[in-house]
């Protein structure tokens, strides 16, 4: 029986490989070269200019950062500071600039989107570490940049939800700003790999329980994974006085549990987030099919944003 049938996969993945990933640097390394050279094949958004800024991290390491804008934005604009997903391990594609470009032309924002450091050579806390200081970057820069810091939003995919959700909660508690919305896609939450779908989708598509505890081990590695630092496993953080959420799931994705669970933590807390469980959906589905459930899943981001925003 192939995975498909066995989890009730849409036919639209099913060309898709079961893959293990294996976290070494070879093999990491060919995945970003192909990871790079479909930005060489990426669309321009019309109407959108970005701009490539490089600031300094806290040890004076450099961060790139591309700050979408769109040509008929307003003074005092929102924000949504972007990080794309790939494993703490990879760079980001095409799909993932074409994407922050739409979200900034369509839910009329400024996009920043986040090229942090990658945890095969920096392990964290050095992802979050950038995805931190490019909030605070946009904070400092508001007012050269138009961008009202009562509507700044932060999102990512996957591995970049982690880091959406954790700069959330480390802004809360330090103060920085009171962010108005948090967009997780597919996110990582939750190191101890211990949920039903965590432990259940060996053998799913693209990204299985597999890969998942590999990735754990490489980005925590020299921490302990007993009890992770702080905003490490944002899903184990306090949810109390964060910002308005979007939580979006894929139904045989090993990260599913992860993210429905913390939609449980907010409400606990009294903050409702908005959810999209996609079915018959894999991790990262909307990057392997052009398909209804994933125009309708961006539709919804875009909505989301909007609603934050305004």
């Amino acid at each position: 029986m192939s995975t498909t049938n066995k989890y009730a996969i849409h036919s639209d993945f099913e060309k898709v490989p079961v893959i293990n990933i294996k976290f070494s640097r070879p093999v990491i390394g060919l995945l970003n070269l192909l990871l790079k050279a479909t930005r060489l094949r990426k669309k321009t958004t019309p109407g959108v200019a970005t701009t490539s800024y490089t600031i300094k991290g806290d040890s004076g390491h450099p961060i790139k950062l591309i700050v979408a804008v769109p040509d008929d934005i307003q003074a005092d604009a929102p924000a949504l500071v972007y990080y794309h997903g790939g494993a703490f391990a990879m760079t980001y594609s095409s799909m993932h600039l074409e994407n922050a470009e739409r979200y900034a032309k369509e839910a009329g924002c400024i996009s920043v989107f986040v090229c942090y450091r990658l945890a095969m050579k920096n392990p964290f806390p050095a992802s979050f570490d950038d995805a931190y200081a490019a909030v605070n970057w946009l904070v400092e820069n508001a007012g050269k940049l138009g961008v009202d810091t009562t509507r700044i939003a932060v999102g990512g995919d996957s591995a970049g939800g982690a880091l959406a959700a954790g700069v959330a909660q480390k802004c809360r508690d330090a103060g920085l700003v009171k962010l108005c919305g948090q967009l997780l896609i597919y996110p990582v939450m939750d190191h101890r790999c211990n949920t039903p779908s965590a432990i259940e989708f060996v053998d799913t598509p693209l990204f299985n329980a597999v890969s998942n505890q590999r990735m754990w081990q490489m980005y925590l590695k020299g921490s302990s994974t007993e009890s992770p630092p702080p905003y490490a496993a944002p899903g184990l953080g306090s949810a109390e006085n964060l910002p308005p959420a979007y939580i979006e799931t894929a139904e045989f994705d090993p990260l599913r549990d992860e993210g429905l669970n913390f939609a449980k933590a907010l409400q606990a807390c009294g903050n409702a987030p908005t959810m999209n469980e996609t079915l018959g959906t894999i991790h990262g589905y909307d990057g392997t099919a052009h398909n209804q459930t994933a125009i309708a899943s961006m539709q919804k981001r875009i909505d989301f944003l909007r609603s934050v925003f305004n």
